[in-house]
């Protein structure tokens, strides 16, 4: 990247609550007019309970604005249909990058190795264009500032990212300096170039990219370099200099080429009275979970807005069964409410030391 970032800075920026799955997509703008924002400084403090690995510099770029029946007992060996889920709409921003989550996990509280593609992105907890007021409320965010991160729910959910216009200066996200200021926005090679990419970040920070530009992406460093035109790779767009101040659009789309079915494990300082399970590989993202308990299904609490950890209650006396279900990002019950239904692994008898402890389950 060859834009400058204040340090410690980790952006992303914000939009609204998680957007309809049948929202209709609209034409892709491939360019516009430049604009610069101005703002009073702010202070640079991180604010994710879990961050990011960021680099020393990213680009930025504007403010940016909208433009069955249930299956018989099985393990999670089995393949699944993928449910029918529309594209959204394009929303328009400004990408930047960074190098990786945090070691114990991003926000959605998913560790790396268990991140389901390596292409992921970020997206920001907050919408409060040209206000970088530090530590604000999170978890939940207020409405009135909340951001497309939506307070965790739009975790899990897969993007299409289409490359546009590039800025022709560097520039850094300092707080109230402005986007693409002293350049201009042009078209080049790599216009139209496209990547899909898993949400498993956010990104709280107040400075110009995470506060003033809605939409805003932060994109993992390593996808920079497998953004595809004309089914084929463009190249490092960093290293050809090609990746500073580049703005992009982008949507929600279906988890691409779903496979198999969702996978769950125990977090780390899981034991017999306490358990944290991950949820990853969804076809459409997750925004509850339910959990049996003495007969009746009960609503998991999350653990604060990691939108893919939750605290699950056991099925049974001994609080080594455990079932639960999903409603994912469109409101539907996953699998038509398939109930996923496993056993603590062994290390609750203490406490589970690893990131990540797989379950296997049943289903009904």
């Amino acid at each position: 990247m060859t834009g400058v970032l204040a340090a410690g800075a980790t952006g992303v920026i914000t939009a609204a609550l998680v957007l309809p799955d049948n929202a209709s997509a609209a034409k892709p703008v491939k360019s516009e007019t430049a604009m610069s924002n101005t703002a009073a400084p702010g202070a640079d403090l991180r604010i994710s309970a879990s961050p990011r690995v960021k680099s020393t510099a990213r680009a930025s770029g504007e403010p940016a604005g909208e433009a069955t029946p249930r299956p018989t007992a099985q393990t999670n060996s089995a393949t699944s249909r993928a449910p029918r889920v529309k594209k959204g709409k394009y929303l328009r921003g400004v990408g930047t990058h960074f190098d990786k989550t945090g070691d114990e996990g991003g926000g959605c509280g998913v560790p790396p190795a268990q991140v389901e593609s390596k292409d992921f992105v970020a997206l920001n907890v907050f919408d409060t264009p040209r206000d970088f007021t530090p530590d604000l409320p999170r978890a939940p965010v207020p409405d009135n500032i909340n951001g497309v991160w939506n307070n965790g729910l739009n975790c899990g959910r897969w993007v299409e990212i289409t490359l546009s216009d590039f800025c022709t200066v560097p520039n850094g996200g300092a707080a109230g300096q402005g986007i693409c200021r002293g350049g201009q926005w042009k078209r080049d090679a790599f216009n139209g170039a496209t990547l899909k990419a898993v949400v498993t970040d956010s990104c709280g920070d107040p400075n110009e990219w995470c506060r003033s530009d809605r939409n805003h992406l932060d994109i993992a460093r390593g996808s920079l370099g497998r953004f595809t035109l004309h089914g084929k790779r463009v190249g490092d767009l960093e290293a050809m200099g090609k990746w500073n101040n580049r703005k992009i659009e982008w949507r929600f789309i279906p988890a691409p080429d779903y496979r198999g079915d969702i996978k769950i494990g125990f977090a780390k300082n899981a034991s017999k009275w306490y358990s944290p399970v991950i949820i990853t590989n969804l076809p459409n993202g997750i925004t509850s979970v339910e959990y049996r308990e003495k007969g009746k299904w009960k609503r998991a609490k999350r653990t604060g807005d990691s939108g893919q950890r939750y605290e699950i209650q056991p099925t049974s006396a001994t609080r080594t069964s455990f079932s639960l279900r999903i409603t994912d990002a469109g409101g539907k019950r996953l699998h038509n409410g398939r109930e996923y239904s496993f056993e603590a692994p062994s290390c609750v008898a203490s406490t589970c030391r690893s990131l990540y402890t797989p379950v296997t389950y049943t289903t009904e």
